[in-house]
């Protein structure tokens, strides 16, 4: 009876799930974007493949594609994982479709951050674009040196250590009696090119990239020289700041069409609304009973009164092409891409523009036409009246 009752239990957990899987799709495909249906799409389903016995898998090739993925959120967990963590992720599940459901009815800030997951300015996306961002290019007058491109990066030799984040860094350069100053190499030109113009720009989600390159003391507080553990260190510090805060470019072709997007050159995809089924009334209604429930349901005191709205920004908005147009030109601030210029061989970032905040207007009014008048519009209120004092001989004739 204990066997049946945890096969029960499992199986109508199994049962939710699948559920949760469809609703989380269904819900994806109304957003009112197609680059970030299909990204929201690719990602549930490999969310809820990774918690997928082997033994239910379609197929032995995905059951081996999971096991060598490169990403560990991706890839197949344990069979006793999966049980342990079932309602944990099921609570997560929901949650994210809750989440979904308020983008869709038009909350600005879900909206904008499912936007933002989708076009890579954070999230797994962006670590995705930064991966090939990071990749390095042999400069133009060492293509003909082959040896150029197996010599040791200098931080190596410096430091004696081979992490990979000092492959990304030339040999520091006194700047003062002070300090060094560590540029970006020039075996990652695309990389040093989107720092440098992120900064100059000042654009960043959250705190601003402070400067392009790395800021070191030559000494530390005992004025000894800086020991090469500490000074690795602070390499690694600067890096993973900088790469947490960098906004990696977009492809040239999906650049253009978000470009497009907010200018108006581009149609919405907007997602199908979903056809409401009809009931349908096998008997004939009684028109008393229906206008009896129409009377109720218009008197019924569970209804949220206007104090209980949200107002405001935060407010839920009818997702029309205005609003979009808008919604993306937030998002192609954040944003930029690369091009290659032939004659100074180099590459160049264009990023978006910044949306601009209008101006009020503000002209010289006449002041006759509010004399009399507080600021809330009130009328001011006159001084009392001074009597004056009666004299004698009057008060007696």
């Amino acid at each position: 009876m204990p066997c049946d009752g945890l096969a029960y239990m499992q199986a109508a957990s199994n049962l939710k799930s699948i559920h949760l899987l469809r609703a989380l799709l269904r819900e994806a495909s109304y957003i009112p974007d197609a680059s970030a249906r299909q990204y929201l799409g690719r990602y549930i389903v490999s969310r809820f493949r990774a918690y997928q016995p082997s033994q239910n898998a379609t197929a032995s090739i995905d059951v081996q594609a999971l096991e060598q993925h490169r990403h560990r959120a991706f890839k197949r967990r344990h069979a006793s994982i999966i049980i342990e963590r079932t309602r944990s992720t099921q609570r997560q599940a929901q949650k994210g479709l809750n989440y979904l459901r308020r983008a869709n009815q038009g909350e600005l800030p879900c909206l904008r951050k499912i936007l933002l997951l989708a076009y890579g300015r954070m999230g797994r996306r962006k670590y995705e674009l930064l991966g090939d961002l990071l990749r390095p290019e042999i400069p133009v007058h060492d293509r003909n040196n082959a040896a150029s491109a197996d010599t040791p990066a200098p931080l190596h030799q410096l430091y004696y250590s081979d992490k990979r984040f000092l492959s990304f860094f030339d040999a520091p350069k006194k700047k003062s009696a002070t300090e060094l100053t560590i540029e970006i190499s020039d075996r990652h030109p695309r990389l040093k090119t989107v720092v440098k113009s992120q900064v100059q720009a000042g654009i960043a989600i959250g705190r601003d990239i402070k400067r392009p390159h790395l800021l070191t003391p030559i000494r530390n507080v005992w004025e000894r020289p800086m020991p090469i553990k500490r000074a690795r260190n602070n390499v690694k510090r600067w890096y993973a700041e900088t790469m947490t805060r960098l906004l990696p470019p977009l492809p040239n072709d999906e650049w253009d069409r978000l470009h497009a997007l907010t200018t108006g050159e581009k149609w919405i995809e907007f997602a199908k609304p979903r056809t409401r089924a009809i009931e349908l009334q096998s008997e004939p209604r009684n028109e008393d009973a229906q206008w009896r429930a129409f009377i109720h349901q218009a008197l019924a005191l569970d209804k949220p009164s206007k104090a209980d709205r949200q107002w405001g920004n935060q407010r839920p908005h009818n997702i029309t092409t205005r609003f979009m147009r808008r919604l993306y030109a937030k998002i192609l601030a954040l944003s930029c891409k690369l091009e290659w210029n032939e004659d100074r061989s180099k590459w160049y970032a264009v990023w978006g523009n910044k949306p601009t905040k209008l101006q009020i207007y503000s002209a010289a009014v006449d002041g006759a036409l509010f004399a009399g008048v507080d600021a809330k519009g009130q009328l001011l209120q006159r001084p009392p009246r001074v009597r004056r004092a009666t004299k004698p001989e009057l008060l007696s004739s």
